[in-house]
């Protein structure tokens, strides 16, 4: 009860902006699950193969990746406001192209205007959260973002599972067909208008800056090895999370009811990650919590590719990645711990383009290996990954962060290595 408490303050205590940047994260998180439950498998309705929605899936990151930097540099004048509503327009566009053209060029344009909306709600929102809280309150905002996202994203599923199940029954005599994951997916655009209410409302004035002030005074060398941790994880989680709804659907040939009632369970998983991970940053720092969660997470994805049953599946699933997941705001206030004030909207775009193109590259690869051998090699390179990313965090960064948390103790005199 203490923890849930705690939550309850903390939020009472953001700052307006801040509750605003919550109630956004939650109706965008709700409309992007709605319309990304039935998605992929619209796409493979209309006749196209897995090799296509592998290469249709991976251009909203190439265009985040390609885009997030020089959008930080040239947008870097505008409000915060003006960069979020861009974005929300962007993406209101891009689903109702999706949903409306078939033609392969169609789809592929409007997959990679889907990516220019993410990408400037990547440089806007991270950094605005930074200037809406506090150090002492800022994890539990990063936090509590991610975990109104996931609960949005869990309420998301299964309203487009229900919405689907319904349509069928209605409308095609039960079967599911294009027609009816298309009426699901133009829900989707709705939502999204409505958030732009709490858009409209935020209040943050242009920040003056010269042209390539966001980027100016980073180090790359630095800035990469901050960034490799969590680039490797996201190559990794590339060649899975893209393509869950296919895995489970085509694995266990479950209908869409359900498939919307297993899927829902993820956010979910994804909330609850949210919220442990500042209690287990408090009690180890957040290097070791980082390494935790993933170290912890590997038995379960090897469960979640290679048990064949359904329940050991789903529930290894769950446990995957509400551990994976819980270091993820808790990794976002790490990376931008290392880069002062100034850099954070550069450095953020930097790594939302690292990230997104890591993704992009395994989600590629990932579509053309199911062709010929399943899921089975997609799930051997990501534990590779994982095992690889965590043993990088605990060479690079742990014994940095012991150093830290030793010299903060009264009396605390350094010795020389021998």
């Amino acid at each position: 009860m203490r923890f849930f408490t705690k939550y309850a303050a903390s939020f009472r205590a953001f700052q307006p902006n801040a509750r605003r940047l919550l109630a956004l994260s939650f109706l965008l998180a709700f409309a992007q699950n709605v319309f990304s439950l039935v998605f992929n498998l619209y796409i493979l309705k209309l006749g196209y193969d897995r090799d296509f929605l592998g290469a249709l899936g991976s251009l909203p990151m190439l265009a985040v990746a390609a885009l997030a930097v020089p959008l930080a540099l040239t947008c870097s004048k505008l409000s915060a406001r003006k960069t979020l509503l861009i974005s929300l327009a962007l993406t209101f566009v891009s689903m109702c192209g999706l949903s409306f053209f078939t033609g392969r060029s169609a789809l592929m344009f409007f997959s990679a205007l889907g990516g220019a909306a993410a990408a400037f709600f990547s440089i806007t929102m991270f950094p605005l959260m930074a200037r809406s809280s506090s150090e002492s309150e800022r994890q539990d905002l990063f936090s509590g973002q991610f975990a109104v996202s996931m609960v949005a994203g869990f309420a998301g599923y299964l309203c487009a599972g229900w919405l689907t199940g319904l349509g069928a029954r209605l409308f095609s005599g039960g079967e599911e067909s294009a027609a009816v994951y298309r009426l699901t997916m133009l829900a989707a655009p709705a939502l999204i208008a409505v958030a732009a209410w709490p858009a409209f409302r935020i209040k943050e004035a242009a920040v003056p800056a010269q042209f390539g002030g966001a980027i100016a005074g980073i180090k790359l060398p630095h800035a990469l090895l901050v960034f490799a941790p969590q680039l490797i994880v996201g190559f990794g989680a590339g060649m899975i999370m893209p393509y869950l709804n296919v895995f489970f659907k085509s694995g266990f040939d479950l209908p869409i009811s359900s498939l919307g009632f297993y899927m829902a369970l993820m956010p979910l998983a994804m909330a609850v990650g949210a919220m442990i991970g500042p209690w287990l940053v408090r009690r180890q720092g957040r290097v070791r919590a980082i390494i935790t969660f993933q170290s912890l997470s590997i038995p379960f994805l090897a469960a979640m590719g290679f048990s064949g049953l359904l329940l050991p599946t789903v529930l290894a699933t769950f446990a995957r990645t509400m551990l994976m997941n819980a270091s993820w705001p808790v990794y976002s206030v790490f990376m931008l711990s290392h880069f002062p004030a100034a850099q954070h909207a550069g450095a953020s775009a930097m790594y939302s383009a690292g990230w997104n193109l890591t993704f992009a590259l395994g989600a590629r690869l990932s579509g053309r290996l199911q062709m010929d051998t399943g899921f089975t090699l997609s799930f051997l390179i990501t534990i590779v990954c994982y095992c690889s990313a965590t043993l990088l965090l605990s060479r690079k960064f742990l014994r940095a962060e012991k150093k830290a948390a030793a010299a903060a103790r009264p009396g605390f005199v350094e010795t020389p290595e021998m």
